[in-house]
């Protein structure tokens, strides 16, 4: 998750430029036909589609606001409560599927068919305006405002999930799932909550990106050092690439590099980074322990 400044969606529509149109009207007593109003109306949108502006602004003009933000600003519009919990909770499902010996082959295409029927859904929605209301209705508090109008973040997620279970082995899979449920939050978290108090790395902070170190290399260890051989029974010979036998990496310096790629794929900041952490991680992860093998 970007740790960015969003102070700009959580403005009223209340522009110098709004307030000065008001009282002049109120002022000369002048009043306005409806028919005057509506093609006011309809300008104002076109307007708002062409220039951008204030967002949260422009979408309450348009109709679009999310109801939920509205209603529970502090825990979904600014801390984006349910949007992390659900973002937490992937790993955990990853790790309790792979205790009970589900295989990437079975999982994949369940992804890639929730990836085609959520990217159809919202091309559907943004062709009629009354389903996107309806749709924003029921997923708006696990929205974020920019998505009113475009690719629900979801999207992105499974289609990461899809490339790095169908490309890459099972323990730098799991390892870049953990990485983008659990380091990424880390790193929106505590970036939106301390990134004042540090430099900035791009549009990233310093103390979103040491979250993100460190809770990668518990994710790491936690993976190497518990679950991959406590349920080893469910891997097969070419499962997992990381052994402490063929590889001249130690589990203490893998670990340390697995903070590092999980810091780096987060802080890259380039399209979204619920497909770049994924994909970014397990390329980096993979290459170092080829790197590495006797």
């Amino acid at each position: 998750m970007k740790d960015v400044d969003r102070r700009s969606l959580d403005d009223d529509d209340s522009s110098p430029g709004s307030r000065s149109l008001g009282s002049s009207a109120v002022s000369s007593g002048v009043s306005t036909p409806a028919t005057s109003s509506t093609a006011t109306a309809t300008s104002q949108k076109t307007k708002i589609y062409q220039e951008g502006g204030d967002f949260s602004a422009s979408l309450e003009r348009l109709g679009l606001s999310i109801p939920s933000h509205q209603q529970f600003s502090v825990m979904i519009h600014k801390h984006e409560v349910p949007r992390k919990v659900f973002h937490v909770s992937i790993g955990f499902l990853t790790l309790w599927l792979y205790t009970i010996g589900v295989q990437f082959e079975q999982v994949t295409p369940v992804l890639f068919t929730l990836f085609i029927g959520i990217g159809t859904c919202d091309l559907v929605r943004f062709q009629y305006p009354a389903f996107n209301k309806l749709y924003i209705k029921v997923l708006g508090f696990l929205m974020r405002e920019k998505e009113v109008r475009q690719f629900n973040g979801v999207i992105w997620y499974l289609l990461g999930l899809v490339i790095v279970t169908y490309i890459f082995p099972k323990d730098v899979s799991l390892l870049a799932v953990l990485l983008l449920s659990w380091a990424d939050t880390a790193a929106s978290t505590f970036g939106r909550a301390y990134g004042y108090l540090t430099p900035k790395i791009g549009s990233k902070s310093l103390a979103g990106s040491m979250a993100a170190y460190l809770v990668g290399c518990i994710s790491c260890w936690v993976l190497y050092s518990y679950f991959i051989p406590s349920f080893s029974q469910h891997n097969r010979p070419d499962d997992i690439m990381w052994h402490p036998e063929t590889s001249n990496l130690s589990l203490k310096a893998l670990v340390a590099f697995a903070g590092l790629v999980g810091a780096v794929s987060e802080a890259i900041d380039f399209f979204d980074d619920n497909l770049t952490i994924p994909v970014l991680s397990s390329s980096f992860m993979w290459l170092l322990i080829k790197a590495t093998s006797n």
